[in-house]
Order: C-alpha cells, then sequence, then structure tokens
C-alpha cells in the first residue's frame, strides 16, 4: 500500500488526499479572520471534511505577502481553544499544524497534532530537533528567507524564469530531513509556489512537475501541491486581478492536472474533488435545474431561444422524481457533488436501439456551466460507463447532437467512435439530427 506515515498511522495515497486549510488568523489573505472562534472554525473544518477533506492543516500565522510574523505566544494563543476544541469534536482526524516555531510545534503534538507543516522546509534548528524527536508527518517547503523573514518579491518582475534553482532548493530540504535521520516515509515535499518567486520560476516550476520525482529521487505520491487561491492561478489564466475566492475553479482544474501526472496531496481552502453517488428521490428538482441549466449553457445557436426559454424545471423535476420513485428503476442516474452542491449527473442503462440491444447506452451527461473545464465530465462518464462493464455490457453507445461539436470533440478525446447511424427527432416542432457513438468495453476487473 503507498501510504504516508503519520503519528497516528498511515494516510492512504493511492487515492488524493484533500487536506483541507483552516487558517486561525486576522489577516490570511483569502479568508483572514473569518475562523478565529474556535466554534466557526470547527464549523469550517465539518465543511471541509463533509466535502472530501481527509485532513486538516490549521494555521495560526499569516504567511502572505506583508503580513507581520507573530510570537510563538500570540500564535499559542490562537491555536489552543481550537485544538483543545477538535481533540473532542473530532476524535481521530488528522490535524497538520502549519508552522515555523519549535515550541508551538511540540506543543501541538501534545495535544494530539499528527503533522507538522513548515513553510521554511525545517531550516530552524530547534523545529528540526522537534521534527527529529517524534513520530508525526511532515510537510517540509522550499522558501527563501531574507533577513529572517520570507522572501517575497513583485510577483511579476523580472526574475529566474527557469524551474533550477526551486528544484534545487527542494533538494536542500529534502537532504536536510534525511540527514537528521528522518524517515523517508514521514516526508511530503512542497515545491513551495509564490515563495520568494515570480510568475515566471512559479510557471517553470508547474511545467516541471512531470520531472520533479525523477530529478529529486522521490515519489511522485510524497509531495504536497500548494497552489490553492495562490495568485500563480489567476496569472496562469491571464487575469491577475482574480479575487482570491474566485480562483477556486482554477485550483481544481490544477489539481486535476498534477494528480494526472500521479500527484496525490494537495492542500486546498476548497476541496473541489467530485463526489459522484447514485441520485436519490429528494435530487428531483436539483437533477431538473442541472439539466436546464445545462441546455440553456449549451444550445444558444443550436436550438431556437423560444425552446430554450420554455424549459421548465417543474415539469423535468416531475419525471425525475417519477423515474427514482421506481422501485427497479431501469437506468442508472449518477449525481455529481462539488462542495456539497449538485452540479452535475449522467444516466446511463439498457440501449434503446433494436439494431444494437446488447449494448449498453449513455442516455445524459449534463453539467452546469461553472463546472465546465474541471474534468468532470470525463468523471460522470467514467462512472456510468464503470457501470455498463459492472452490468456486463460488451459496448456502449450514446446518441448526440451533429451540431453540438463540444460534446462530439469530448467524446472523440476519450475513445467514442462515431458509426454511421443518423436519426431526427422532433421537439416542439424543431427538428433535432442527432449521430450515434460507440465504445468497446473491457470486461470488468474480477473482484470489483
Amino acid at each position: 500500500m503507498t501510504a504516508w506515515q503519520t503519528a497516528i498511522g498511515a494516510l492512504d495515497l493511492r487515492e488524493p488526499l484533500d487536506l483541507g486549510i483552516l487558517n486561525i488568523t486576522p489577516d490570511s489573505f483569502s479568508d483572514g479572520g473569518r475562523f478565529m472562534d474556535p466554534a466557526r472554525a470547527l464549523q469550517q473544518a465539518r465543511n471541509l471534511l463533509a466535502q472530501g477533506a481527509r485532513a486538516l492543516d490549521l494555521g495560526a500565522e499569516s504567511t502572505r505577502p506583508g503580513s507581520r510574523g507573530v510570537s510563538p505566544e500570540e500564535e499559542w494563543a490562537r491555536l489552543e481553544p481550537v485544538l483543545a476544541l477538535f481533540a473532542s469534536a473530532l476524535p481521530g482526524i488528522p490535524l497538520s499544524l502549519d508552522t515555523r516555531h519549535a515550541e508551538v510545534a511540540a506543543r501541538g503534538l501534545r495535544l494530539g497534532v499528527a503533522i507538522i507543516n513548515d513553510v521554511t522546509g525545517f531550516q530552524e534548528p530547534g523545529l528540526l530537533h522537534v521534527a527529529r524527536n517524534s513520530d508525526c508527518g511532515l510537510i517540509a517547503m522550499r522558501s527563501r528567507l531574507a533577513d529572517g523573514a520570507l522572501a517575497m518579491p513583485p510577483y511579476g518582475g523580472a526574475g529566474d524564469e527557469s524551474a533550477a534553482g526551486a528544484v534545487s532548493e527542494l533538494a536542500n530540504v529534502k537532504d536536510r530531513l534525511l540527514g537528521a535521520g528522518v524517515e523517508p516515509g514521514r516526508i511530503l515535499l512542497d515545491p513551495g509556489f509564490g515563495f520568494g518567486t515570480t510568475f515566471g520560476e512559479d510557471l517553470a516550476l508547474w511545467e516541471a512537475l512531470p520531472a520533479l520525482p525523477a530529478a529529486l529521487d522521490w515519489p511522485v505520491e510524497r509531495f504536497c501541491i500548494g497552489i490553492s487561491r495562490k495568485r500563480f492561478l489567476a496569472w496562469r489564466a491571464g487575469n491577475p486581478g482574480l479575487a482570491p475566492l474566485a480562483r477556486d475553479p482554477l485550483g481544481a482544474r490544477a489539481h486535476l492536472e498534477a494528480a494526472a501526472l500521479g500527484y496525490r496531496v494537495f492542500r486546498t481552502h476548497a476541496v473541489t474533488r467530485p463526489v459522484i453517488r447514485p441520485a436519490l428521490p429528494e435530487d428531483a428538482r436539483a437533477l431538473a435545474q442541472v439539466q436546464v441549466d445545462a441546455w440553456r449553457a449549451t444550445y444558444p445557436g443550436i436550438l431556437p431561444e423560444s425552446l430554450l426559454a420554455a424549459l421548465s424545471v417543474d415539469t423535468s423535476a416531475a419525471a425525475f422524481a417519477q423515474t427514482l420513485a421506481e422501485a427497479r428503476p431501469r437506468w442508472a442516474i449518477h449525481a455529481l457533488e462539488t462542495r456539497g452542491t449538485l452540479v452535475g449527473f449522467a444516466v446511463a442503462g439498457p440501449c434503446r436501439d433494436a439494431d444494437t440491444a446488447e449494448a449498453g447506452e449513455i442516455h445524459a451527461i449534463y453539467l452546469v456551466k461553472e463546472a465546465w473545464g474541471q474534468g468532470l465530465g470525463r468523471a460522470l462518464a467514467d462512472r456510468a460507463l464503470e457501470g455498463l462493464r459492472e452490468a456486463g455490457f460488451p459496448e456502449a453507445v450514446l446518441w448526440v447532437m451533429e451540431r453540438n461539436t463540444r460534446a462530439r470533440h469530448f467524446y472523440e478525446r476519450n475513445g467514442w467512435e462515431p458509426t454511421a447511424a443518423r436519426r431526427t427527432e422532433w421537439q416542439d416542432g424543431i427538428a433535432l439530427r442527432l449521430m450515434r457513438y460507440r465504445l468497446t468495453l473491457a470486461p470488468a476487473a474480477p473482484g470489483l
């Protein structure tokens, strides 16, 4: 099993692990002051866990550009009541402590903290001593110091536009911990996007991710990627002025890019990992709203505006409610949630076409526009295909409007092949020309 060793055991890294950020500070760049009260911190912790976080990262000193340092005493005064509350309210949840101070780390470990996260890569001898003489997990980040403070040059300024310097610094972090006798299985390395780097260097570092594990001789699953809400995301998207809270969709896409390379641990303010589950009767209206919103976002210029305007959530919700109320529904409806909100669904079941009755069919995949471009459509398609494969269908088919080039490109990129089959459907007097795609399904693996 691929795992990361912490004081409370091994965290399975075969699947992505979202480490939910909880700032107990008045001045953090995206949510400063919101969670200083322990009760509000607990509520946010529960929100993050409900969204899919498997561990929480608590920090009581902001490291944003221009922030002021705090004393260990002030940092601990913020942390202690929160840690005490979490110990009773969230037993068994791994807690990470984001600190640069040895005395704060030692106190946190005594209250049950399982992970120490140091943005300075354990450069301070006292903190390295705490790390070496404990059994906690460690997140060691690359950063740059100037006169004892974090160096934060102008982000858009001229600077190194290669990743060589940052990679070398991260290698030094690794060597520091291993040289102190820390077991490799306890360590996650954080490349430190935005810490002492300009945009050019961050971009080069991001583009170096495919080669980073080999360059450092370090397993890909034992890195921690911390880019949530950072200005790197906004600059990379060509919108430097984008507010931190509006960067979450960009972060979700970036996490998917890194996960596709094998990276597994993501430190994030908003857990955007999708949850796909069977739809429930109480989802009927939310499913209908997704369907209406998706049609109105997808089909302008393809279908008349009058038809799109006339779409009814009430009518669609009644149809979903009827299907979901059936004791043995003919079709499976897979609902997709992000951050507790239903944003998409897929419908799959036996094929309705007489000439391919042995096949399974994906009848629909819909996502709200805000969820486009994040890999969620692919996740829904994969889950629907998994269900058809488990049901024993040897192949799958689907129908798509000929003029829906966006959907056709999506399916073709994912291995679907167009066939010669065509048909025309009529809706409110409008002729809709559709074409059929097919995909061969490999048999389900034994035991799955």
